[in-house]
């Protein structure tokens, strides 16, 4: 009986002792990991902070600023002329090409104008006619008068061939504005630029019939300078012009295809408000020597007032 009373007191003292070992390996491996969350948690709070930020500070100034009005415009020739002739003719020559820069006064076609030629020489030989005739009244008067001075004849006699000199004059007179007609008939059979741009597309070609009425013989576009139409709202017409007073000031236009940027000066605020869309018409103008602005063409605008 003693013998089972002391082997279940060893057995006690040994289940104790392995479970005191157990309870103590676990505290020790909680206060481990607690001990290396600290320093992890730390490391993700100093990551998160990030690098140093510098700052600048600058000192605080009171000035104006430019307004901006934005408008979609259109891009439009300051000059644009389609060339007509003055009387129905034939074409006999093209002296330029489709495309090609023009400057004012260059021949662009030449007309049939032999008709105009004929007219030029009979009107002068008619005024070469009627000299000879003026020359021959005169010796008339010449001696009328001569003979006058003699009392050969009478002041009557002076009087009438005083008359045919004047009337021989005045027909002289007639032959040479005659003259002038022609010539200017003669100078529609060459059609000469009226001013300088490019040339479009050509519309007729030798031997081709043209009449005043018809079809235009080609168009002369100015390019350089050129201008960009577009509409403001009513509530920034005053703004419009007062911009337009000061000078014309900054207009952008934005090119959206490539996205550069010209820039130009107001030209023109229109004189009424369209009463069906409350919106005024201007236009402003801009140097473009590089031809990034082309007619036809839409832009994005932006207007500083």
């Amino acid at each position: 009986m003693n013998r089972k009373i002391l082997l279940g007191l060893v057995a006690a003292v040994l289940v104790g002792a392995g479970g005191y070992a157990w309870l103590r390996s676990n505290t020790t491996g909680d206060a481990a990991l607690t001990a290396v969350s600290a320093p992890a948690s730390s490391a993700s709070a100093s990551a998160a902070a990030g690098p140093p930020v510098s700052v600048t500070t600058v000192v605080v100034q009171k000035k104006d600023v430019d307004v901006m009005l934005e408008a979609t415009g259109t891009v439009t020739a300051l000059n644009s002329v389609d060339i007509r002739p003055q009387v129905a003719s034939t074409i006999t020559k093209v002296q330029i090409k489709e495309g090609q820069f023009v400057s004012a006064g260059q021949p662009l076609f030449v007309l049939d104008a032999r008709t105009d030629e004929v007219n030029v020489t009979k009107a002068r030989a008619q005024l070469a006619k009627d000299q000879a005739a003026l020359a021959d009244a005169e010796r008339q008067l010449a001696r009328s008068k001569d003979l006058f001075a003699q009392n050969f004849i009478s002041q009557g006699a002076v009087d009438t061939n005083q008359t045919l000199v004047d009337s021989a004059r005045a027909v002289v007179a007639a032959d040479r504005a005659a003259i002038e007609s022609a010539q200017v008939g003669l100078s529609y059979s060459r059609i000469v630029a009226p001013a300088a741009g490019r040339a479009g597309a050509i519309n007729v070609f030798p031997g081709s019939t043209v009449q005043p009425s018809g079809n235009a013989l080609v168009t002369i576009t100015q390019l350089d300078p050129i201008s960009v139409a577009f509409s403001l709202p009513q509530r920034n017409l005053g703004d419009a012009l007062a911009t337009l007073r000061a000078g014309g000031g900054k207009v952008t236009a934005l090119l959206p295809d490539s996205g550069s940027a010209v820039t130009g000066k107001l030209l023109f605020v229109d004189n009424t408000v369209d009463a069906n869309s409350g919106t005024v018409r201007v236009k402003a103008q801009f140097a473009n020597k590089d031809e990034r602005l082309w007619p036809g063409a839409f832009v994005n605008i932006r207007l500083s007032v």
